[in-house]
């Protein structure tokens, strides 16, 4: 009987830690693979304020000036700030082996947009 107990508080401790992690785990997202050898191009924070019952929407736009010597991105990361109702992010254009990246933030109704993008390339 004591096994079976032991068992089941197990279970539901490990199924607990499951469940708080989807709950308060944040909207991050990898596109492409950072390499040893690559450079960060960039690191931004995309915010935009919360307004009571609507979506927020952001789009970010990470563009190179000299397209001759312009490096080619390996990967794209985003950090969602907000540990509970965070944005979600879409990759529009570019990304890894392109020279720019579109990202377009969207938040849950009534709730804003921190993220921090970090673009990385060589």
């Amino acid at each position: 009987m004591g096994k079976s107990i032991c068992a089941v508080t197990l279970l539901g401790l490990v199924l607990c830690g499951v469940l708080l992690t989807s709950v308060y785990a944040g909207n991050d997202y990898l596109w492409g693979e950072v390499g040893p050898n690559d450079y960060k191009l960039a690191k931004d924070t995309v915010s935009k304020a919360f307004f009571v019952g609507l979506v927020q929407t952001k789009k970010f736009i990470y563009e190179q000036k000299n397209n001759l010597n312009a490096l080619t991105v390996t990967a794209v990361k985003v950090t969602d700030k907000k540990k509970n109702h965070g944005a979600t992010c879409e990759l529009v254009a570019g990304g890894p082996g392109s020279k720019g990246v579109t990202l377009k933030f969207t938040s849950e109704r009534g709730y804003g947009i921190k993220d921090v993008v970090e673009i990385w390339g060589r």
